[in-house]
């Protein structure tokens, strides 16, 4: 992530377990500024009643995925050549 400050890249300091979620404490390499960040999780419906992402949703969220690990891939591939 980008510092909010001076955008430069932040590195995790400290991971809290909350119910319902994680909390993450984040530095910036370059000004020291702290900052918090919330990872949240959405409630799944059991009885399959109503499902908590569209189609459509769903469909973006995979392409997403992919794209990030793809993306990864090749930066993996850039940086050992």
């Amino acid at each position: 992530m980008k510092c909010m400050q001076c955008g430069e890249r932040t590195y995790v300091v400290n991971v809290i377990n909350m119910a319902g979620g994680l909390r993450r404490q984040r530095k910036c390499k370059e000004c020291k500024f702290n900052a918090y960040t919330a990872e949240v999780w959405l409630k799944a419906t059991a009885n399959g009643a109503e499902p908590v992402y569209t189609k459509e949703e769903a469909a973006l969220i995979k392409k997403k995925e992919v794209d990030v690990r793809r993306a990864n891939e090749d930066r993996r591939k850039t940086d050992v050549t």
